[in-house]
């Protein structure tokens, strides 16, 4: 069952939104998040929860699998807790569809491909930033394989911020490839549904000090790539600031963001799927760095869309 419908156009649609959750006790928030933002857009949600294969394993003597503590097999586990979560929050109006797969993130990736989201939402424990939660394992798959736009919801974020969306700053980071295009759709999209700001980032890798030549060159050339890709548009585009630092990409991201008090980062990325390494346009991986120390949610846009 699709949530209410809102009341005005958006400039970005998210008609289907999947939530991927571990179901332990630091999933409430983020479903809540997950569900305000679907109300706004008027989307589908989906519970997306994947269970390792090795609850499945005997142990001998044992005739039965090791079942989780509950004493339900992990499926029936997992389909028990999705719907307790989505009951005490009276969200049976808005969850469409719960997906469960005992076969691993990768397999849960591969039903998320038939159901094709718009937008999928990851979260990160407090306490255990992404790589100590994610690395080699969910993040990569996550990253290597979507071809969706991925929200990134950093640790301790939803237990220091209200759990609505609230997206009226957003900061854009920008190589001013065309890889990056996509990701300016969403950016000025999202700061429009919000009626909030827009500023676009450009980081220059070169070590610069001051106001130099370079920082001028760097500044025009940033505000020439943006009107390009106006084509008259009068909103948070239209309107949007320019900013340029200079040094390691994901740091100064990072600390653009909480000196701009940014509600979010949107960042490009190539095509989930086609590189053997972490997805990003920038060199090192910046779209993951910027993933596990930014201070507020991170949105990864891959310039490869499914139709």
């Amino acid at each position: 069952m699709k949530s209410q419908a809102v009341m005005t156009p958006r400039h970005v649609e998210f008609k289907k939104i999947a939530l991927l959750t571990d179901l332990g006790s630091a999933s409430e928030a983020p479903l809540l998040f997950a569900a305000s933002l679907a109300k706004q857009y008027g989307s589908d949600l989906l519970l997306a929860h994947a269970y390792a294969p090795e609850f499945y394993v005997s142990v001998p003597p044992e005739p039965l699998p090791n079942w989780p503590g509950s004493g339900l097999p992990p499926r029936e586990d997992a389909e028990q807790q999705s719907r307790e979560l989505i009951s005490r929050h009276q969200l049976q109006d808005v969850v469409s569809m719960v997906l469960i797969n005992e076969s691993g993130i990768a397999g849960l990736l591969g039903d998320l491909e038939e159901r094709r989201p718009d937008l999928v939402i990851l979260s990160t424990h407090a306490r255990k930033g992404l790589r100590k939660w994610l690395a080699g394992s969910v993040a990569e798959e996550v990253f290597r394989r979507a071809r969706w736009p991925v929200l990134v919801l950093p640790p301790g974020y939803l237990e220091s911020e209200p759990r609505e969306p609230r997206f009226q700053q957003v900061l854009y980071a920008t190589d001013m490839s065309e890889i990056s295009s996509t990701a300016l759709h969403y950016a000025a999209g999202i700061a429009d549904d919000n009626q909030g700001e827009l500023v676009a980032l450009h980081v220059d890798p070169v070590e610069s000090e001051g106001f130099s030549f370079s920082r001028i060159m760097d500044l025009q050339k940033l505000e020439d790539w943006l009107r390009s890709h106006r084509h008259d548009h009068t909103g948070a585009l239209g309107h949007a600031d320019c900013l340029v630092r200079f040094g390691e990409p994901g740091r100064q991201i990072c600390e653009a963001a909480a000196e701009l008090g940014a509600d979010l980062i949107v960042m490009g990325a190539r095509g989930f799927g086609a590189v053997s390494g972490l997805a990003s346009h920038f060199v090192g991986g910046t779209a993951y760095e910027v993933s596990c120390t930014a201070p507020r949610p991170v949105l990864i846009v891959p310039h490869e869309r499914q139709a």
